[in-house]
């Protein structure tokens, strides 16, 4: 039977009892469980069992995990130091905060699922918005960026990243040399229409390309 995802949860945690710790606990049990135990492990800095540097393991955990999912509510120091190094991985992190709360300006474009821990639809709500983000990110097709890697781009990029882009402009090349090739050879079997929409299609193809590599140089800091 294969093994669940690690979720790790990042949030304030306080002294046993304080109000922190009991938010934490009741994110945990009510929202975090109910929704993702299906397909996640929820793990929590305070409940690591291992023995070392808990600075380490946090780390660790915040490069390794599947999904993070933070909790900004008050805007905890070690919560927004934790979600930064998360991001600066480029991995898929998930914002919560209470209703009562401001989201950092840093992060006011990011995703951000408001929860009521008082009002049991906003529980409920939340829920769903998390089930509804999980099979979004399952879908094949999915790519995350992070706010860092949005700015940096393919400087932020890892090698296996760049690789994937180089093979996928000589990909767009090839196939472009191949239709103007066919172009040259065809040509004098084609009608006037048909080479008008040749032509077309060759022009679509650039633009794509150009496409790519203007998003590419948009990304590259300014010198």
């Amino acid at each position: 039977m294969r093994s669940k995802k690690i979720c790790f949860f990042v949030s304030p945690i306080g002294q046993s009892n304080s109000p922190e710790r009991k938010r934490a606990d009741n994110i945990k049990k009510y929202i975090l469980n109910e929704a993702l135990a299906a397909k996640f492990k929820v793990v929590r800095a305070d409940e690591l069992p291992q023995p070392g540097s808990i600075t380490h393991q946090v780390i660790k955990l915040l490069y390794a995990a599947d999904l993070v999912v933070a909790d900004l509510t008050g805007l905890n120091p070690n919560v927004v130091y934790e979600l930064a190094i998360r991001n600066s991985f480029n991995k898929l992190s998930i914002h919560l905060i209470d209703q009562a709360s401001q989201i950092p300006f840093d992060l006011k474009d990011e995703r951000t699922i408001v929860v009521d821990l008082t009002d049991p639809d906003s529980v409920d709500d939340c829920k769903k918005e998390l089930a509804k983000i999980i099979k979004e990110t399952s879908r094949k097709a999915f790519k995350y960026s992070s706010p860092i890697f949005r700015v940096l781009g393919v400087a932020a990029a890892t090698a296996e990243e760049k690789e994937d882009f180089l093979e996928t402009m000589a990909d767009q090349i090839n196939a472009i040399a191949t239709d103007v090739s066919s172009i040259e050879t065809d040509i004098s079997m084609l009608d006037v229409d048909d080479i008008e929409k040749r032509i077309d299609e060759l022009g679509k193809d650039t633009y794509e390309i150009k496409l790519d590599i203007r998003k590419i140089l948009d990304r590259l800091p300014s010198s």
